[in-house]
């Protein structure tokens, strides 16, 4: 009996270590996106390009930093406009023959504008930080740090109806486990590829620069 249940458990050990690369990234996906899925059982699989993955634009702690800068741009665009509403509400308020209601409402003008001037300059001393800090991570090369997986599939949403989505995934060195996840079609990741893009200096995307399209193994029928 126990002869049996050892090759059984060597059986298993080997039907597991011979999945392909392919087979593996298909289950990982699936486990993950029907864990978010309204209706897991009508998940479908379109199509998957899997390729390897680098530095720096592949690796999640860029694209961290890279969406805190993205954060960090709009605050700061915001501090601007409060403190151009600020000085206008100062100079509605000032005036040598201020009224009581008028000096208070100019004091509280005035701390509006100090208040977001020194937020500006806290944002604008991290972005620069930030900064700083992608271009050491860019300057150090392209190192392969695991595999990554552009996946398409479709489902049904919470009202019943099919929709398509794409994700992103990027998985450790042996393709064990999922290291980082992004909705493709979420604001958030379309404006750190926008940023990726600057970076680059080009037309294309990271996504369409890294992705070989010769490397599509599951499509639907």
């Amino acid at each position: 009996m126990k002869r049996i249940l050892l090759g059984i458990t060597l059986i298993t050990l080997f039907i597991s270590c011979s999945k392909s690369p392919e087979d593996k990234v298909s289950v990982l996906i699936e486990e993950d996106i029907k864990k978010i899925l309204y209706h897991p059982e009508t998940y479908n699989p379109a199509e998957t390009q899997v390729d390897s993955a680098f530095t720096p634009f592949d690796d999640p702690t860029f694209y961290e930093k890279t969406m805190q800068l993205c954060r960090l741009a709009m605050s700061i665009d915001e501090y601007d406009r409060n403190m151009k509403d600020a000085k206008s509400s100062m100079s509605i308020w000032s005036g040598p023959y201020q009224t009581a209601y008028g000096r208070n409402n100019y004091q509280e003008a005035k701390e509006d504008y100090d208040k977001n001037t020194q937020n500006k300059k806290n944002a604008e001393k991290k972005a620069k930080k930030l900064v700083i800090e992608l271009k050491n991570m860019q300057d150090q090369g392209r190192q392969f740090i695991g595999f990554k997986a552009r996946h398409r599939y479709r489902a049904d949403n919470n009202s019943g109806q099919t929709f398509f989505g794409e994700m992103k995934y990027l998985f450790d060195k042996d393709i064990n486990k999922i290291i980082a996840s992004y909705d493709m079609d979420d604001d958030e990741y379309k404006a750190v590829q926008f940023i990726y893009k600057q970076i680059l200096s080009k037309d294309e995307s990271v996504d369409d620069k890294y992705f070989d399209d010769n490397k599509v193994f599951e499509k639907t029928k």
